[in-house]
Order: C-alpha cells, then sequence, then structure tokens
C-alpha cells in the first residue's frame, strides 16, 4: 500500500477532520468531497454516480464511510477499482491509515472498518497472551497432569471455591468449571476456618479432578487436612506460616508461605512479615518448591505496610516466585471490582507476581475472575509493547466508553417540530399484566386477574419481547413500551451482576 494511491470518500462535514488525519499519515491519498452533508446521507450508488466523471487512472483502492448502508462492491464492479468501508467515525481515520500503509488489515465492502480493526487487534492481543503462558523457561512447576509454569512474565490466576466441605457435588462442578470458563489456571479448595473436614477432601478431590482439567489447591491451616490433602495428589498448599511450617519438610509439592506467628497474628511491620517468611524458608531449605505471600490487607488496616513488604521481598528475592490476594479488597471495599482488579494486576505486573488469589464469594464479585484475567493481559502487553495499559486490544471498560462519538445528524431535522416530553401521560392497561424478576436468566411471568397464567425466560429482551408480541399479548403502545424499558434494565442487570427490581433505577450514585 507505501506505493498506492487511495480515494477517499466523505461528506461535507467531515471533510476537515479527514483532511487533518491525512495530514498526519504516511498515505499517499486525496479526497473527493460528496455533494451531501453527513456521510450517513450517502449511498453506494450515488457514490457511483459522482465518481464516474472523475478521472480515477492513478487512484489503486476507494475508502468510503464505514456509515454507508449496504454492499460497496457496486462501486468496484462498475469502476473495475477496489472499493471498501472505512471507519464509521473520523477520530478513527489515522489508525486505519496506518494499518493500511503497513498492509496490516483487510477491508470489506459490507462491514465497516472499525469493527474489523477492533477484531484484529483483539486477535493479536489474545495470540500474545496465550503465548506468554507457554513454556520458554520456569522458575516452578505445579502439577503434574496440565501443570502450571510460573515464569515470572505474567500471573496465572487461583479461584477459590469458597467453603468446599459444605457444598453439594453440583455446586462443585459449576463453581469450577466457571472459573475455569473464566480464565483461573488453579482451583483452589476453600475449607472452613475452625473446622475440621479432613474426612471430605478425597471426595472433593476426585470430584474436581473429573470436573476441570488444571491443578488443584487447598486453603488450610489445618495440619490435618493439608496431610489428608497431600495424600490424595494435591498440587500446591496454601497456607504455610509458623503454626504449621514443621510439617512440610517432607513435601514434595510447592507450598505458598504466609507471615502468621506462632500465635496466629500477622505483623502489622513489612520487616516482621519478611523475617517470619525467611524463617519458614531457611527451613524448609528448598527455595525451588516455595511461593511467597505476604498478604495484602484492606485500605486503612494495613494496606500500605503490607504492600511495602511485597516491594522489599520482590527486590530481595527476585526469583522466588509470589502470590498475592485480591479479596481484601475486592471483597472490603465497597466499590466495582473491575477497577480494582485492574490496579491488582497493574500491582502484580510491576512486581512479578506469579499467582493472583481470587474467588466469587459474594454478588458483588460476581465476574471477578474474568475480569481478572483481562486486566492481567492488558497489563502484560503494557508491559512487553512499553506502552501504558490503554489501546492495546484488551479493556475492562465494560460500563463507560473511552470516545466520545459524535451523533450523526441529518441537517433536514433542524427544520421539524420537537415534542419535549415533560409528563407520564395515562393510558388503558391491558387485561393482562407482566411481573418481571432475574434468576440467573430474565422471568417475564404473564397475570391475568391477579393468577401466574404463563412464564417467558431468556437472556436477551429482544427474544422475550418478541415471543409476547407473537402471542398476541400485547396491543397497548404504552405498555409495549414500558415492558420493552423493564425488559432492557433486566438485561443489563443480568449481565452485569446487579439486582433488578422492577419499576427502580437500575443505577444509582447519579449514573
Amino acid at each position: 500500500m507505501k506505493k498506492q494511491k487511495i480515494l477517499i470518500v466523505t461528506a461535507r462535514k467531515a471533510f476537515l477532520d479527514v483532511k487533518n488525519h491525512l495530514k498526519d499519515s504516511r498515505v499517499n491519498a486525496e479526497i473527493h468531497v460528496c455533494n451531501a452533508d453527513v456521510a450517513s446521507l450517502l449511498t453506494p450508488r450515488a457514490i457511483l454516480r459522482e465518481l464516474s466523471n472523475k478521472n480515477l487512472n492513478d487512484i489503486s483502492m476507494i475508502l468510503v464511510p464505514g456509515m454507508i448502508r449496504g454492499d460497496v462492491s457496486i462501486i468496484e464492479k462498475k469502476l473495475k477499482i477496489p472499493c471498501v468501508k472505512g471507519t464509521k467515525n473520523a477520530s478513527d481515520l489515522g489508525l486505519l491509515l496506518e494499518k493500511l500503509y503497513n498492509n496490516e488489515i483487510k477491508l470489506s465492502t459490507r462491514e465497516p472498518a472499525d469493527r474489523i480493526i477492533l477484531e484484529e487487534r483483539k486477535k493479536r492481543a489474545m495470540k500474545e497472551i496465550k503465548n506468554a503462558y507457554k513454556l520458554s523457561g520456569y522458575r516452578l512447576k505445579i502439577g503434574r497432569k496440565n501443570p502450571v509454569y510460573l515464569n515470572g512474565e505474567i500471573p496465572h490466576i487461583i479461584s477459590e471455591i469458597v467453603n468446599a466441605p459444605s457444598l453439594s457435588e453440583n455446586e462443585l462442578r459449576r463453581i469450577s468449571r466457571h472459573y475455569v470458563d473464566s480464565g483461573a489456571s488453579i482451583i483452589d479448595i476453600g475449607m472452613i476456618p475452625g473446622e475440621e473436614n479432613s474426612e471430605k477432601i478425597p471426595r472433593i478431590i476426585e470430584i474436581l479432578r473429573s470436573t476441570v482439567d488444571v491443578p488443584l489447591s487447598i486453603d488450610t491451616l489445618n495440619k490435618e487436612e493439608i496431610l489428608v490433602a497431600v495424600e490424595n495428589g494435591i498440587d500446591l498448599v496454601l497456607s504455610i506460616d509458623e503454626t504449621n511450617y514443621k510439617i512440610c519438610d517432607s513435601l514434595e509439592i510447592p507450598v505458598v508461605i504466609i507471615p502468621r506467628d506462632k500465635n496466629g497474628k500477622i505483623p502489622v511491620s513489612a520487616d516482621e512479615r519478611i523475617s517470619i517468611i525467611e524463617k519458614i524458608i531457611n527451613f524448609l531449605n528448598k527455595n525451588n518448591n516455595i511461593i511467597v505471600d505476604p498478604v495484602l490487607e484492606i485500605p486503612n488496616f494495613g494496606f500500605i505496610n503490607s504492600l511495602e513488604a511485597y516491594i522489599v521481598f520482590r527486590k530481595r528475592y527476585p526469583e522466588i516466585p509470589m502470590l498475592i490476594g485480591s479479596g481484601n479488597l475486592t471483597e472490603m471495599i465497597d466499590a466495582d471490582s473491575i477497577g480494582i482488579n485492574a490496579l491488582i494486576a497493574a500491582i502484580s505486573s510491576e512486581l512479578g507476581i506469579d499467582l493472583i488469589f481470587t474467588t466469587e464469594a459474594s454478588k458483588k464479585t460476581r465476574g471477578c475472575v474474568k475480569e481478572l484475567s483481562n486486566a492481567i493481559g492488558m497489563m502484560y502487553l503494557s508491559r512487553k509493547q512499553k506502552q501504558p495499559p490503554k489501546d492495546l486490544g484488551v479493556d475492562l471498560l465494560y460500563i463507560k466508553d473511552k470516545n466520545h462519538v459524535k451523533p450523526i445528524i441529518d441537517p433536514r431535522e433542524k427544520h421539524i417540530e420537537t415534542i419535549h416530553a415533560h409528563k407520564d401521560k395515562k393510558s388503558e392497561m391491558e387485561d393482562v399484566e407482566f411481573r418481571i424478576y432475574l434468576t440467573d436468566k430474565i422471568n417475564a411471568v404473564v397475570y391475568k386477574d391477579g393468577v401466574p397464567k404463563l412464564r417467558f425466560m431468556g437472556r436477551r429482551a429482544s427474544k422475550i419481547y418478541k415471543e409476547i408480541i407473537g402471542r398476541n399479548l400485547m396491543r397497548n403502545l404504552y405498555h409495549a413500551a414500558y415492558l420493552g424499558k423493564e425488559l432492557t434494565k433486566a438485561e443489563i442487570a443480568l449481565r452485569l451482576g446487579k439486582n433488578y427490581i422492577q419499576d427502580e433505577e437500575l443505577f444509582k450514585n447519579g449514573l
């Protein structure tokens, strides 16, 4: 593309934006301004009519606005010059031109370039992240079948099944599958503090081994539970401290050391924490089979001191694998977990953390494993490509958008009447009513005369209301609009892990 010339087709209002982006580009191009104010009013045939009378002898490609509807291959067929769709927004044109210059993208006559650029960027990012986990030298191996290799380059996720001994077989299978599908590399069996459930451990391990094909760890301070888990083939032990470390002398599997003293307390200062850890390391005398977790504390309850322990230990022992737990932040801060997980992944990236321990123990932390997986990938790409963690093909912008997209307004709209909606008009209700609530799906229950008659279930609002309309249950337009609004709220709540209560606002705090 470096020696070829592109004809960029645009409308009058976008001309200056296109011109500015072209000025900063290395692409050889010229601009054709069509006889229309906005690109959304253009059609493939209208563009063809304008270009048919233009000298295109030196043009190698025609790039039309991405918002044009329909297939633009008619232009290519008639003019015998490749014609493809560009981006919907002129603000993305610079990136597109750069990719065209480097022959990094193949455009379409049907799909806007925005989607192609996004998918291409995501595909490359995912491939790079996947390659980071492949074996290329490692400092610790966890598990025998499908082992996890810790290489200090990118963290793996350990996901805890909280209170595992109290769960049914179906719950153990469901949670472990969900964790692995979300990006977990290791499944942790969370035991119940203060209880002795060693007799249940063989069954739990057997169930999980037959469900997921990843290493298993056990999180307990109970000596008997640790020994039973080891006898039944556990791959990793959490947590080893001054109360139980002597049982590890004969263990051949990796263990995680925490700075908990013989009285069951974790010191406040970083130096004291590291002192306890070093004592246990020296006793075990096998640095190649240990992982260290200085324990990240709750904000305002020793968070900075605990973070200092991570920093000091990493500087002192750059080759010893480290683990960081996210629960004291995601569970103990009433804030959406997405940003918290991004920050944990950033800290882990800078410190060379090998394992991040997380769970989804409460409703507000649902989806944490997936969020953390995306955050880890984003931070890995940031470090490797030596650029801030943005514009990398992976992000955690679940609610907000980064860039403002200007609406394309038809200039003819200036001359039509505007009606300002202030008060709700009263409407006659249907002879049926709908009760909407969430389980693992959206439930829309039809009531007639106060009695439930029919239930519609699904995960998409559009599919449910199409079924309702198809059965002639909706004739009043006001009621149809209300139902569409509530079903859409329910779908958003389902996807975000929020509560949904019919007729109440979905978002609070001014959102």
